[in-house]
């Protein structure tokens, strides 16, 4: 979704589509795409009302390892479209594979939010593998908590942490997503959601069933998985090979052109057409 996965790109332009969304896609699964920088009101105008075959987008509440902040603001005007959503926080990272200098462009102009509570003005970086912990996790997730109803999403709206792929989780990267779906559990406001690459997916989704176990709560988190092979908008997220996913992420960085806009986007299909809003758990 972001640095990790840059190198792994499609540069098809798709051909404009003037007649709808083709009623096998609508029969099997729902598509949608994301963005890291809001494309404009004009491009979800032209991709909406069946222009293109998403249904929904994902939106990208400012968080320490995503600076941009064109997406806030724009709930309203989208959901009027018919827009779904996929509610994204980027959190911390082990950012393996990534160079330091590469990573630190990342880092938002804004303090993490542990320091925030603290009262601490940010004097070092906020996006950082060396702040990963339970008590980072905690704050974040507070921050996401806070970012996502001032967005004006309704209760029951399902934050998903955008966990970057992993050589192998890390003691600290598992206590800090561990407490971050603690927190917004114990909020009860929202729901976690979890996106992760394939080869981390299973450890993760393990983790957070025991958290939800240890709260209580039955289940696990919604998972979108990004990463493996055979994927084109007639998949279902199933054939990514888990059954606890919801969604499957399968193109990145792929040029699109529907009713003569384009625009850069990675794609992916999810079993609602409102990932953030599912009619029914995927993991009860």
């Amino acid at each position: 979704m972001l640095v990790a996965l840059a190198g792994a790109c499609t540069d098809a332009t798709a051909p404009s589509s003037g007649g709808g969304t083709p009623p096998i896609l609508q029969s099997f699964n729902h598509p949608g795409f994301d963005i890291a920088v809001y494309p404009g009101d004009a491009t979800m105008s032209a991709w909406a009302h069946g222009s293109s075959p998403y249904e929904w987008a994902g939106y990208y509440l400012p968080a320490p390892c995503h600076r941009d902040v064109t997406w806030s603001g724009t709930r309203a005007r989208l959901a009027a479209l018919g827009w779904g959503f996929t509610v994204i926080y980027v959190g911390q990272q082990t950012w393996d594979g990534v160079a330091d200098r590469i990573a630190g462009d990342l880092m938002p102009p804004f303090p993490s939010a542990a320091r925030v509570s603290e009262g601490v003005a940010a004097t070092g970086p906020t996006c950082s593998r060396t702040l990963l912990s339970a008590s980072e996790g905690d704050a974040e997730a507070a921050d996401a908590i806070a970012k996502t109803a001032t967005e004006g999403f309704a209760d029951g709206t399902v934050i998903f942490l955008d966990l970057e792929p992993m050589d192998s989780v890390s003691s600290p990267m598992q206590s800090y997503y561990r407490a971050w779906i603690a927190r917004v559990l114990a909020d009860g406001r929202f729901r976690p959601g979890i996106y992760a690459h394939r080869k981390n997916a299973q450890q993760i989704y393990d983790d957070a069933r025991d958290v939800y176990t240890q709260h209580g709560v039955p289940g696990a988190p919604e998972f979108w998985i990004t990463g493996g092979v055979g994927f084109s908008l007639a998949s279902r997220p199933a054939d990514t090979g888990f059954q606890f996913a919801s969604m499957w992420q399968g193109v990145y960085d792929a040029v699109r052109r529907y009713n003569g806009v384009s625009a850069t986007v990675d794609e992916s299909v999810s079993r609602n057409s409102s990932p953030s809003f599912p009619a029914s758990p995927t993991n009860p």
